[in-house]
């Protein structure tokens, strides 16, 4: 079995978890997805409109992001978990996170090969 290109992280300060990210490139076309319904388990989780191509589903501590790739036909699926006492658990409390997503997304995709 081929392994799938990705990377995982646990973000630490003082001792306490405050980000895990989990990053992962798929060569193939995305499923279809009923994005409103992503992540509903979480709290205050909706579909948000991301500053590059692909979809997102966040909310004030969690985001699940499929970012198309412009070199190939596939995508990046990156999944974030915020915790502590910085995560704004209100139903305005994603834009911190969304903030985040539009910033480290478009990295990953660079640096994993699926857009200049």
């Amino acid at each position: 079995m081929e392994a799938t290109p990705g990377a995982a992280c646990n973000l630490w300060v003082d001792g306490h978890n405050i980000l895990y990210a989990d990053v992962t490139l798929s060569t193939r076309a995305p499923e279809p997805t009923n994005w409103n319904k992503v992540g509903t388990q979480y709290k205050h989780v909706a579909q948000r409109k991301v500053a590059f191509p692909g979809h997102a589903a966040i909310g004030s501590d969690h985001a699940i992001v499929e970012a198309t790739c412009s070199k190939n036909t596939g995508y990046l699926t990156v999944s974030l978990y915020f915790f502590g006492d910085r995560v704004d658990d209100t139903p305005t409390g994603y834009k911190k996170l969304l903030r985040f997503v539009d910033d480290f997304v478009p990295k990953q995709t660079k640096k994993f090969g699926c857009t200049t």
